[in-house]
């Protein structure tokens, strides 16, 4: 119950989900380094998860960009920082960029909740 959870796809992503798709997460997978194009479940409080039967609010999404990589919007130029800031004491304090279907957001790992999966039908 604790490990794997099933979840249904609110908006389309990317070019293989529908709105009521159903995606199983991995949420032993959480710790791991992700890659693009992967789905992933993440937090949208900013909260790390933890084990509750009632958590913060979740989103699904793609992700788009990891950390290092330039974007380009307009004439302007953004880098995705491998770190946070240089204040935090974690190994693990990255960003992406994912595509929740209803536009794109910046979330750090620590609000990534797992991987997820499509469930085909």
């Amino acid at each position: 119950m604790f490990a794997f959870t099933i979840y249904t796809v609110p908006a389309p992503i990317g070019h293989g989900l529908r709105t009521g798709d159903r995606v199983v997460v991995n949420k032993l997978s959480r710790c791991r380094t992700f890659r693009r194009g992967e789905l992933i479940v993440f937090t949208v409080s900013g909260e790390a998860p933890a084990v509750a039967l009632v958590g913060p609010p979740q989103e699904l999404g793609q992700i788009v960009n990891l950390p290092g990589d330039t974007l380009c919007l307009g004439k302007t130029r953004y880098y995705i920082p491998y770190r946070c800031c240089d204040r935090c004491p974690c190994h693990d304090c990255c960003l992406y960029l994912v595509d929740t279907g209803h536009g794109k957001r910046l979330i750090h790992k620590h609000q990534i909740v797992g991987k997820a999966a499509r469930l085909f039908q």
